[in-house]
Order: structure tokens, then C-alpha cells, then sequence
């Protein structure tokens, strides 16, 4: 099988604010409008263009569907059987618009468990809730524009179905909200995520970092900045001169539109450098990290935790808008970064999933820069592995080191639409990878599973094609499809 480019052009303080762009469930009613106008009607035609495509390739993608239902009932279902569990549970998974919603859905249902689905609007009609394993679909409202009514919505379904488990696939915007939910649900309700306190201190860089060293784990220098005094006193001995180290200046905690503008730091202008830090604004409120500047190439990893023990990782190549998986080759780094992993969970405690950009020192070592206290996407790289089920249902599920759930490293995960319309130019080829016909033929879609075709269908030709439509009335200009995560990417967010 061939191998993933790995030089691909990339960050190099890391993709955090990239990702999170890309991921960051902002859209509303009041979308992003094209000029007025010819450009109105420009949008229009693009749309109306992927619309057809999409539609145009409709005949191929049933029957391929169809040629991996019928490959399930001749040879069996596509994935091993773990143990049967201790009982099933009422599962609610949200977040559906996602590919990683879909997976999770099928991991537990294929467990035995009775899954329920949920998303916000615009995503009435995702691919989730077309699954076999799925019972039910529900539609929440905004936990960041309504935080009480999404609250009460979550409370109602818990208490309708008699939810015994609540596992988060849901965008970064959201994901506190999900970190903080369990203090209002009944005690027997488990949430699939760090807690609060966790999931904050993580999710700040500088918090991260202090955790990293607390537990002994490498990590880059890194200063906390909330004031101008803060990030004076931390180049006080740092001249341009002589530091053999370079530095950059980001925010704390997610925040996109702070990112814009990237200096990299001690610069011989003083002047220049003392107003660019001032320029920040930095406070309690709005904290920022000084960060010592990694060499690439940059790759992420997910992993999973339950009570402090590491459960699954996948270690994985990395780009701004990344719709390819597949585990990286090099033994050596996988292994080291995986030892890593289980030194932090254990270290923290930690129960639940989350994501590390790691980035290479001056001597080769990786080493994490920044942690996205969530799920990801490579998880679509885990389906079909027999403890996949436990891993995300069994609260006691703590395996040794060699049953940690990961995937095959000949496995390549991608979504094939994505591949044609990048391919057919109605995206610029930057920050993705794009697979040749040949590395296309070594893989499958990630979204395709014998046993349950139907949210493959649905993503291509009814989720993405429902989303276009608005698109196409409203008259907006948008960047790319991303059918990983199930919407459509506008510049300044959604």
C-alpha cells in the first residue's frame, strides 16, 4: 500500500486555530452574505454546480453502497465482536452532523446498546439519523446562543429515554458546554468527557503546558501572558541577540480572529516588538501564551481514557483541513507518543477523549504543543475493533497496554466526494491531501460499513445537499465542503 505524503506545508506553532476554524459550529440565521449583485448569482452557480455533482454521482455511490451491504451478508459483519457487556444502556450521542457522531453511534450500538442522536439546527436531516443502530434523532437548540433551553432540551431527553450515557461529538464551540453538563444530570448519568475542571485547564495552553510538566512529559517552553508586564519580564532575557530559541505570541484559549497576525519573536527592532505585545491586549480575561516555535512536520493523535488508563490512540499525519487518516508509519514515534499519552491520563486522572498537535524539537523528539479535550475524527480509523464498544461504554473498561484500541497502519480512511470534487477544482489544493486513483483504490470511504450503509448515502445526497440548498437561496459565498464534519466552511467561520 502506498505511503501519505508527509510534507505537507504546515503551521508551525501548530493547526489548533486552523481546525478549530474549520470546526466551530458558529452559523446562524444571520449567514455570511455575498456582495450584491453578479457575485450573488456567481455563488449561485457554484453551488448550483456541487449540487449536481453530488447528485450526478449518485448512481455510483448506491451501488457501491449497495455491493458493501451484500458483501456483508455473504461474508459476515465487517468488524470483530468484543465481549458482551455487563448490560446495555440507553445511549444519546450528539454532535450527528459528524462523520466521528456516526462511528461512535455504530460502535455502541453494534455493542448492544440502544442509541439515541441529537444536533442543532440547520442539521435536521444528518447523516446520523439515518444509522441502523440509531432509535431515535432529536434537534437541540444552541448551547452557546441559549444555553437554558438547550439545557432543559438535554435534561428532557435523558429523562424520556431513560439515558444511562452521554457522549459528545459535538464542534470545539460546544464542547465546554458538554464538559460542564454533568452537574445538572441525575448522578446515574455518565457524560463521555473530562469534567469541567479538566476540560478547562486542558483546553488553556498555558494550564496544558504546567500539567505537562507536572507529570514530567517533554513539552515546548511556554510563558503565560495577561498583561504586557508578563510577556516584558519573560524577554527580559531574551534578546534578538544570542537566543537560540524563537517565540510566538497566541491565545490561551480558542479564539481564531486573535491569530491573524503572527510574529515570531525576540526580533533586534524593540520598538516594533514592544508594540506588537502591547497590541495584544493581553488580561485575566483574554489570556495569551508565549510559545517556543517547534519545527515541522506537525501530527496529531486521539486518545481515549478511562480513571487515568489509556484505552486507544492513534497517532496520525496532519493538515489544516484534514479528510484522510491513516497511522503513521514510524513504530518508534507512535510508540513514543503513546507512552507520552498514558503518562498524562495517568498523571490527571483523566476519563474521557482528547486530541494533541505534537511537533518535533530541535533534537527530533515529539512533543505535544497544544490539547483539544475532545473527540476526533481519526476515530473513524478505531471502527471494527472488538473493544471499540467498551472503550466508550464500559466505565470500567481499563485494558493493558497491547489491547489498547488502534487501527491497522495499512488502513487509509477517506471520504471519496471530497476526493472527486477536489479533484474537479471547486476547492484550491491547500492544507488538504489530496490521494491519487491508485491510494484511492488502497482505501475505503469512512463513512462506508456494510452493516450500515445508509449514513454514507445520506452525507453525500441528502445532509451536505440540504445544507447547499440554503446555501443556494441565501446567495453565499463559501470555501470548501467538508464532508468530515458535515457542513459547509464560509470564511470567518461557518
Amino acid at each position: 500500500m502506498i505511503s501519505l505524503p508527509f510534507n505537507l506545508s504546515r503551521t508551525l506553532a501548530g493547526k489548533k486555530g486552523q481546525q478549530d476554524l474549520l470546526e466551530s459550529d458558529v452559523q446562524d440565521s444571520k449567514v455570511q452574505k455575498a456582495p450584491e449583485g453578479l457575485s450573488v448569482w456567481q455563488a449561485r452557480k457554484r453551488t448550483l454546480f456541487a449540487l449536481l455533482c453530488l447528485w450526478g454521482f449518485a448512481p455510483v455511490l448506491v451501488f457501491w453502497a449497495f455491493c458493501s451491504w451484500c458483501h456483508r451478508l455473504l461474508f459476515g459483519v465487517p468488524f470483530e465482536r468484543g465481549s458482551p457487556p455487563k448490560r446495555c444502556l440507553n445511549v444519546l450521542v450528539t454532535g450527528g452532523k459528524m462523520s466521528k457522531a456516526s462511528a461512535v453511534a455504530r460502535a455502541a450500538g453494534r455493542e448492544g446498546h440502544k442509541v439515541f442522536t441529537a444536533e442543532i439546527l440547520p442539521y435536521r436531516y444528518c447523516h446520523t439519523r439515518f444509522c441502523t443502530y440509531v432509535s431515535k434523532h432529536y434537534v437541540l437548540p444552541r448551547p452557546v446562543d441559549e444555553p437554558e433551553a438547550w439545557q432543559k432540551a438535554i435534561k428532557a431527553i435523558v429523562a424520556e429515554q431513560n439515558i444511562d450515557l452521554i457522549i459528545p461529538c459535538t464542534a470545539p464551540i460546544e464542547s465546554s458546554a458538554y464538559a460542564h453538563l454533568r452537574d445538572v444530570l441525575p448522578a446515574h448519568v455518565r457524560v463521555f468527557a473530562f469534567d469541567g475542571k479538566d476540560s478547562d485547564e486542558l483546553d488553556n495552553k498555558y494550564t496544558f503546558n504546567q500539567a505537562l510538566v507536572r507529570g514530567g512529559v517533554p513539552c515546548p517552553e511556554t510563558g503565560n501572558m495577561e498583561s504586557f508586564e508578563d510577556a516584558e519580564e519573560f524577554f527580559k532575557q531574551k534578546k534578538a541577540e544570542g537566543c537560540k530559541k524563537q517565540f510566538i505570541v497566541k491565545p490561551a484559549v480558542y479564539d481564531p480572529a486573535a491569530r491573524t497576525e503572527i510574529l515570531f519573536l525576540p526580533i533586534a527592532d524593540t520598538k516594533k516588538q514592544t508594540e506588537y505585545l502591547m497590541s495584544r491586549n493581553a488580561s485575566h480575561k483574554t489570556p495569551y501564551v508565549i510559545q517556543e516555535v517547534l519545527s515541522e512536520p506537525e501530527f496529531g493523535c486521539y486518545s481515549t481514557f478511562t480513571k487515568g488508563v489509556l484505552t486507544g490512540f492513534e497517532l496520525f499525519q496532519s493538515c489544516a483541513s484534514c479528510l484522510v487518516y491513516q497511522q503513521l508509519p514510524d513504530k518508534k514515534q507512535f510508540d513514543a507518543v503513546l507512552e507520552l499519552n498514558q503518562k498524562l491520563g495517568k498523571t490527571m486522572g483523566l476519563t474521557g477523549q482528547l486530541t494533541l498537535d505534537v511537533m518535533h524539537t530541535a533534537d527530533g523528539q515529539l512533543v505535544p504543543i497544544e490539547c483539544n479535550p475532545r473527540i476526533h475524527s481519526a476515530v473513524c480509523l478505531f471502527e471494527g475493533h472488538k473493544n471499540l464498544g467498551a472503550l466508550f461504554t464500559d466505565p470500567d473498561h481499563a485494558p493493558a497496554t497491547n489491547d489498547v484500541v488502534s487501527s491497522n497502519p495499512k488502513i487509509r480512511k477517506f471520504w471519496f466526494m471530497d476526493q472527486m470534487m477536489l479533484q474537479f477544482g471547486f476547492w484550491k489544493n491547500k492544507n488538504v491531501i489530496k490521494l491519487s486513483t491508485t491510494e484511492m483504490m488502497g482505501g475505503t470511504d469512512a463513512l462506508l460499513h456494510g452493516d450500515d450503509p445508509m449514513p454514507f448515502l445520506a452525507m453525500y445526497l441528502i445532509q451536505i445537499p440540504c445544507l447547499l440548498v440554503q446555501e443556494f437561496f441565501a446567495g453565499t459565498h463559501w470555501l470548501k465542503i467538508d464532508f468530515c464534519i458535515g457542513k459547509i466552511v464560509k470564511e470567518g467561520g461557518d
